[in-house]
């Protein structure tokens, strides 16, 4: 299946950037914070159901976008317990923008209700996320906060 963005879309439509020192994102009782003490530009992307609608596709929740121009990006998905399922929506998600952020730091994160507790399990998905797509891989559990 080839992923295509929604042509329909205005990328700035989903977007939303700021400098806030505190940058969140949430959904269903799990949360993404990201704290910016030096007020870095972030622009916070909605990737699934604004700049992706296509129910078929497999995308992430978020992007975000850090500095001008920028010098990372952070994919992330907000999920139940299928951790599998989500490195897969993180891995679709860095293929559709792979031109875009091909020489830029990537991190992925995952902020899950629940977490398996093989712990080998997810240093397996993180090794392999960053030799395959060259991104570091988090999973957390309700609540993830990073600093940037």
């Amino acid at each position: 299946m080839i992923l295509q963005i929604d042509k329909t879309m205005n990328i700035d439509a989903c977007t939303e950037q700021n400098k806030n020192k505190i940058i969140t994102a949430s959904e269903s009782n799990r949360k993404f914070i990201i704290n910016n003490p030096n007020e870095k530009t972030v622009k916070k992307i909605k990737v699934d159901g604004c700049l992706i609608t296509n129910t078929n596709q497999v995308r992430c929740d978020y992007m975000f976008k850090i500095d001008i121009p920028y010098k990372k990006v952070i994919y992330l998905e907000l999920k139940g317990k299928n951790i599998e399922h989500a490195c897969a929506q993180l891995k679709a998600t860095i293929k559709l923008f792979e031109q875009d952020h091909s020489n830029i730091e990537k991190d992925c994160h995952i902020v899950a209700s629940r977490v398996p507790k093989l712990a080998t399990d997810i240093q397996q998905l993180k090794v392999q996320f960053k030799k395959q797509q060259n991104a570091k891989l988090s999973v957390g559990t309700m609540q993830t906060t990073i600093s940037i």
